[in-house]
Protein backbone atom coordinates (compact mmCIF):
# COMPACT_ATOMS: atom_id res chain seq x y z
CA UNK A 1 0.00 0.00 0.00
CA UNK A 2 0.81 3.45 -0.99
CA UNK A 3 2.58 5.11 2.41
CA UNK A 4 1.06 8.43 3.43
CA UNK A 5 3.06 11.41 4.47
CA UNK A 6 2.10 11.95 7.82
CA UNK A 7 2.71 7.80 7.85
CA UNK A 8 6.12 8.41 6.82
CA UNK A 9 6.89 11.56 9.20
CA UNK A 10 5.42 8.63 11.97
CA UNK A 11 7.74 6.68 10.70
CA UNK A 12 10.87 8.64 10.96
CA UNK A 13 9.87 10.00 14.71
CA UNK A 14 10.48 6.78 15.49
CA UNK A 15 13.49 6.21 14.22
CA UNK A 16 13.27 4.78 11.02
CA UNK A 17 14.91 5.36 8.02
CA UNK A 18 12.05 7.03 6.51
CA UNK A 19 13.34 9.44 3.63
CA UNK A 20 11.15 12.37 2.46
CA UNK A 21 10.25 12.72 -0.39
CA UNK A 22 9.76 8.24 -0.40
CA UNK A 23 9.27 6.42 -3.31
CA UNK A 24 6.94 4.59 -0.58
CA UNK A 25 4.43 7.45 -0.93
CA UNK A 26 3.88 8.04 -4.86
CA UNK A 27 3.73 3.95 -4.96
CA UNK A 28 6.92 3.11 -6.60
CA UNK A 29 8.68 1.06 -3.28
CA UNK A 30 7.13 -1.26 -1.22
CA UNK A 31 8.88 -2.86 2.10
CA UNK A 32 8.16 -6.70 1.76
CA UNK A 33 8.01 -8.41 4.98
CA UNK A 34 10.22 -11.38 4.52
CA UNK A 35 9.85 -13.33 7.72
CA UNK A 36 6.25 -13.08 7.49
CA UNK A 37 7.04 -15.17 3.84
CA UNK A 38 9.30 -17.42 5.62
CA UNK A 39 7.22 -18.39 8.57
CA UNK A 40 5.06 -19.74 5.19
CA UNK A 41 7.89 -21.74 3.44
CA UNK A 42 8.35 -18.91 0.56
CA UNK A 43 10.79 -17.02 1.27
CA UNK A 44 13.41 -18.87 -0.62
CA UNK A 45 11.52 -18.88 -3.45
CA UNK A 46 10.11 -15.07 -3.24
CA UNK A 47 14.04 -14.36 -2.92
CA UNK A 48 14.58 -15.49 -6.06
CA UNK A 49 12.11 -13.93 -8.15
CA UNK A 50 13.12 -10.49 -6.62
CA UNK A 51 16.80 -10.62 -7.48
CA UNK A 52 16.25 -12.52 -11.12
CA UNK A 53 13.91 -9.18 -11.61
CA UNK A 54 16.66 -7.46 -9.89
CA UNK A 55 19.27 -9.13 -11.98
CA UNK A 56 16.96 -8.31 -15.21
CA UNK A 57 16.84 -4.79 -14.34
CA UNK A 58 12.87 -4.25 -13.29
CA UNK A 59 13.39 -3.76 -10.11
CA UNK A 60 16.23 -2.58 -7.02
CA UNK A 61 16.27 -4.51 -3.90
CA UNK A 62 17.85 -3.72 -0.61
CA UNK A 63 18.10 -6.45 2.13
CA UNK A 64 16.91 -4.82 5.34
CA UNK A 65 16.83 -8.01 7.18
CA UNK A 66 13.31 -8.71 8.46
CA UNK A 67 12.12 -7.09 5.19
CA UNK A 68 13.02 -6.39 1.96
CA UNK A 69 13.00 -2.73 -0.13
CA UNK A 70 11.52 -3.02 -3.48
CA UNK A 71 11.40 -0.52 -5.89
CA UNK A 72 10.50 -0.39 -9.32
CA UNK A 73 13.35 0.90 -11.64
CA UNK A 74 13.60 4.00 -13.46
CA UNK A 75 14.75 2.67 -16.32
CA UNK A 76 12.13 -0.61 -16.32
CA UNK A 77 9.08 2.12 -15.48
CA UNK A 78 8.05 2.69 -18.87
CA UNK A 79 8.14 -1.22 -20.74
CA UNK A 80 6.50 -2.63 -17.04
CA UNK A 81 3.28 0.24 -17.34
CA UNK A 82 3.11 -1.24 -21.06
CA UNK A 83 3.28 -4.86 -20.29
CA UNK A 84 0.97 -4.14 -17.23
CA UNK A 85 -1.51 -2.02 -19.58
CA UNK A 86 -1.45 -4.92 -22.07
CA UNK A 87 -1.97 -7.60 -19.88
CA UNK A 88 -4.85 -5.84 -17.84
CA UNK A 89 -5.71 -3.10 -19.25
CA UNK A 90 -5.65 0.64 -18.57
Amino acid sequence: ATRSVTHQERLRSLGYAAMDPSAHCVGWAVDVEMAWFGRFGAREELERVLLERQDAGDVNVIDEGQAWHVCVSPAAAPALRTAFIKHYGS
